[in-house]
């Protein structure tokens, strides 16, 4: 508190002489020892009542905390009988004073244990101005915490504010610092700090390459904890570490309003709705604001959802239950959920609206037909989103599911597969589940042409070629036998139609489930390794995998319906 030094007028004390003193102190000395002023003084008949010597240790901290209320009371009132250099009793009860940071108007009279006069350079910050100022500046300052105008605040002030336990754990961290020893936020764990590699080169979330000032700043604070790996500065204590900026920069960029959507320093734009008013002028923000929510929670937090569809749960930190908009979309895994408009799936999940669509319109990778584009990526659930705009993507990978599944079953049941083991087994993944286990053995692909799926062999010889690094996928490829041109009246089996017609490989021995450049028939291993004179001789009769007469390879043929074959081949 501030201290009053000069007595400007002589001190009249009740022993009836008028005594002049240059300072408080030689006041103070005089009270205490002059007997006269003892028993007429009301104040200190008050404090020989209460007979301090023999009270308890509760009675002597009740008695201590109204001295302390007493004498900041007296200290507010000297204060600003010294600044206006008025007589108190003219003071008026409107009179205010104001905190020099926040510039928030408190009450002289009324408000006197909301402020805090500081004494060294005389000025007024409202206690929740202070408790901020030396929670955060204790560390990065070195304990060298300031007022606004730079005047240093003393110590006894400082711990006053914070409190004997906080400004005991500031203090730890900060001879801990001195030492080059640091300590994790987290899980606590101490170890001694290596400073990083100059010549490393760093780069920010945005692929900006960190240089000059904020380079030094990363080598000598950031670290990463060896137990929990919680990347942090030891300065600032921040979590993450904020690349590309100083302690300092942080704490100004960390005040500034920010784009909603990139978390980008931005302007307040008043002739927007509320909940577009802080989005930035960067042309990506802008086109993703165009289809943003704009309704406001009870909570006061806005819709991180698409506008005109049902809000979705608030993702605030402080709302949240599950996922929040700081987390990553667990589709695109570059961007936080609040970056862009988004959409909860009726598993409850939530991701980004364009990121959800994209996966659904991209379908699948590689010739063959898979449906986990159709599952949600945290629960592996089929999708179902509740935004019309989803609903025709949706439909027609269902109807697609529904028709691979059909010829699974009608496949397994004509190639007599519904005795395998893996069905009559009852400790095996697939007893009893006989649709499960055709759309596992068998694998489809979906033609260029008449965009129906058709058969292309054993799902087992697919996964080789799809991990084949040479294998080059290209969809007019993709050819059913039922759109090939080379396919005529003559090949229709009069039992099974055209549906389990195969070709054989131009090259070899085996049956084709490729069909390039619009002229030739390929199997997997020829494809995967097309070159010139790749043609192969047949090993001749009783030999070929074929099992029935062709013509030589090198040439295009139809083998007729493998349904047909495999029972011919059977019957001998």
């Amino acid at each position: 508190m501030q201290q009053f030094q000069q007595i400007q007028e002589p001190f009249v004390c009740a022993c009836g002489f008028s005594c002049n003193y240059k300072c408080e102190k030689e006041l103070e000395i005089h009270i205490d020892a002059c007997p006269v002023y003892s028993a007429y003084s009301e104040f200190m008949k008050y404090i020989e009542r209460k007979d301090i010597q023999n009270a308890s240790l509760d009675q002597l901290r009740v008695l201590r905390a109204e001295a302390k209320v007493y004498l900041s009371r007296l200290d507010m009132m000297l204060m600003i009988y010294s600044q206006q250099q008025l007589p108190i009793l003219q003071k008026t009860p409107s009179q205010t004073v104001q905190c020099e940071k926040c510039k928030k108007q408190f009450g002289a009279n009324s408000d006197f244990d909301k402020v805090w006069y500081l004494e060294n350079c005389s000025h007024i910050l409202c206690k929740d101005c202070m408790l901020k100022i030396c929670k955060d500046d204790f560390l990065p300052r070195k304990s060298n915490v300031t007022c606004v105008c730079g005047e240093r605040f003393k110590d006894q002030e400082i711990k006053q504010i914070l409190g004997k336990e906080l400004y005991e754990q500031l203090t730890e961290k900060l001879n801990l610092s001195l030492q080059n020893i640091i300590e994790c936020c987290h899980c606590k764990e101490r170890f001694c700090f290596q400073k990083g590699n100059i010549e490393e080169k760093i780069q920010d979330q945005n692929g900006k390459l960190v240089q000059g000032e904020q380079l030094k700043h990363y080598i000598e604070n950031r670290f990463k904890c060896s137990k929990c790996h919680t990347e942090q500065c030891r300065n600032c204590m921040s979590v993450p570490y904020h690349t590309n900026m100083t302690c300092e920069e942080y704490k100004i960029n960390k005040a500034a309003v920010k784009c909603r959507l990139c978390d980008q320093p931005t302007e307040v734009k008043k002739n927007q709705p509320e909940a577009l008013q802080t989005i930035c002028q960067q042309q990506e923000c802008q086109n993703r604001a165009k289809n943003l929510c704009t309704i406001k929670f009870n909570c006061g937090h806005f819709c991180q959802g698409l506008k005109n569809t049902p809000c979705l749960p608030c993702l605030n930190e402080k709302c949240a239950k599950d996922q929040n908009e700081d987390d990553y979309c667990n589709i695109c895994f570059t961007e936080g959920l609040k970056s862009q408009p988004c959409v909860q799936t009726t598993c409850g999940h939530i991701f980004h609206e364009d990121c959800l669509r994209q996966k659904l319109d991209a379908k699948w990778n590689g010739p063959r037909i898979v449906f986990n584009f159709m599952k949600c990526p945290l629960c592996n659930k089929f999708l179902d989103v509740q935004v019309p705009h989803f609903k025709k993507s949706i439909e027609q990978g269902k109807a697609l599911l529904k028709e691979v599944q059909e010829l699974c079953l009608q496949r397994l049941k004509l190639e007599e597969k519904e005795k395998d083991k893996e069905l009559l087994d009852p400790t095996h993944q697939f007893y009893q589940k006989p649709l499960d286990y055709a759309m596992h053995i068998y694998c489809y692909y979906l033609c260029f042409k008449c965009k129906k799926p058709y058969f292309g062999g054993l799902k087992n010889c697919q996964q080789a070629a799809d991990q084949d690094p040479k294998v080059e996928f290209k969809q007019e490829d993709l050819v059913c036998t039922k759109c090939c041109p080379l396919l005529t009246l003559e090949d229709k089996c009069k039992k099974h139609g055209v549906d389990f017609i195969d070709f054989k490989c131009r090259h070899c021995c085996s049956i084709a489930l490729w069909w390039c450049h619009g002229t030739t028939h390929y199997c997997d291993p020829c494809h995967r390794n097309i070159k010139t004179n790749m043609t192969k001789p047949c090993p001749g009769p009783g030999k070929c995998p074929l099992g029935i007469p062709h013509k030589p390879n090198g040439q295009e043929m139809s083998l007729g319906c493998s349904l047909c074959r495999a029972e011919r081949l059977k019957a001998k």
